[in-house]
Order: structure tokens, then sequence, then C-alpha cells
């Protein structure tokens, strides 16, 4: 499905199906994935500008990573990529699976250094080995943890157990960010009745509050792309 949303959307074996595929990747929620990957970018580039500043890599951890579009066009676009060291983590074998292949034809094919690392992990598994976890050492600590879209289908709870696990894992500096889908726009019913398509929607208000207390004070206001489908939930660490 992530990968139907940004390939050809005239897609499909007749008339019909080309203009289906093509209205349905024309839809609000299709159009903010979209933008999504471009935020998911962008924050790349910026932390691993920093890390060339630094003269290191960076170490980036993206939890339900999927079929890392934003990592394939990322590698295809930067030269600064080299920059990144990358721990994907994700439930499913299969997905994992086409992950590894396709950012490994993207490292070769533009000649990237890119550390990438891929481990089946569910959040259930991030969960109880952070309760087994000892306390971070901040010289171990990643630079940049990024989830998105799964959040969209996790409690208030969970989201905000990972996102205490996740800021106690950076390096001071390092860049909290997390994404989550508002419905402000009408979309909500053709998703659930046509698609059945469920969802948790959050305002910006919500999603801050998924930070934990030590993070929500210095947190920026969640920021949201051209279609304000998505909210962008950012911390650094001090």
């Amino acid at each position: 499905m992530v990968n139907m949303i940004v390939r050809d959307p005239f897609e499909g074996g007749s008339l019909f199906a080309k203009v289906m595929n093509s209205w349905f990747l024309n839809q609000w929620p299709a159009r903010a994935h979209r933008n999504r990957i471009g935020y998911l970018k962008k924050i790349l580039k910026q932390e691993c500008i920093r890390g060339a500043r630094e003269g290191r890599q960076i170490r980036i951890l993206n939890l339900g990573c999927g079929p890392a579009r934003e990592i394939q066009e990322f590698l295809a676009e930067e030269e600064v990529s080299n920059y990144a060291h990358f721990t994907l983590l994700d439930f499913n074998d299969e997905t994992l699976r086409h992950a590894a292949q396709v950012l490994e034809d993207a490292r070769r094919s533009h000649a990237r250094r890119t550390a990438i690392v891929l481990q089946r992990k569910s959040v259930q598994h991030v969960l109880r080995e952070a309760c087994r976890r000892a306390p971070t050492d901040s010289r171990k600590g990643y630079d940049l943890i990024y989830c998105a879209g799964l959040f969209d289908y996790l409690s208030d709870r969970v989201c905000r157990q990972l996102m205490s696990i996740f800021y106690d894992w950076l390096s001071p500096g390092g860049l909290l960010a997390a994404t989550n889908v508002d419905d402000r726009r009408p979309f909500r019913h053709m998703l659930e009745f046509v698609l059945d398509w469920h969802l948790i929607y959050r305002t910006s208000a919500q999603g801050s509050s998924l930070l934990p207390p030590e993070a929500q004070a210095d947190a920026p206001p969640p920021s949201s792309d051209p279609t304000a489908v998505n909210i962008f939930v950012e911390a650094r660490k001090n």
C-alpha cells in the first residue's frame, strides 16, 4: 500500500482501474503521506549535515520502517547520506527483506558509504527491552530517533511509553520526531467505510502531550504539512 501511494497514479488494468487509482491517490491521506516523506528527508538531511560538520556518522533509529521510502530517496538525492548510520526496526519479515534489498540497491547504485542495519522488532519487543536495559550511556546514544505512521495505530499510553524510551535513548543534542494524522480534513468516513482503514487521530495539542514531561517545556509546537493532515512532533534533548 505504501509503495503504491508513491508510484504512478495511473496504474491499473483498465481505464476504470486507472481512474479509480488516480482518484484515491489524490485524496488527502495519500497526498499527506507523500508530504511526510519530504518532511522525513528534510530532518535526515538536517541531522546528517550536523554530522558532516562534526566529522562523524549520525546514529539514526527508526521504529516501524516499512519500505523506508524516505531513506531510499535520501540515498539517491543527498551525498550527505554518507554520514548516516541507520538502525531500522520492523516486526514483519517480508517488509524487512524488501527494505534490505531496495536500500542496498540504492546504496550501491549511488556509491554511498551509509551504514544500514535492519532488525526484526515489534513495539512490544522494544517496550520489554527498555524495561531490562540499563540507563542510556550518552556516548552510545542516538542522534536522531523517528517514528512515522506507527502512532496512527497505537494508544496514548503506548505512544507515551515509546516517546519516553526514545527520549532516554537520545544523546544530548539528539532529535526525537514522530508523526500522527489529524482528521481536520473530510476524509475519515471514506477511509473507514470504503477502505475499512481505521486510524487513531490526534490534534497538535494531543500530539504534544505524548512527549515526556522533561521534553515538553522546550519542544516547539508541532508543525504540519500543506494538507494539514500530518502533525510533526519534535523534541531536541538538552
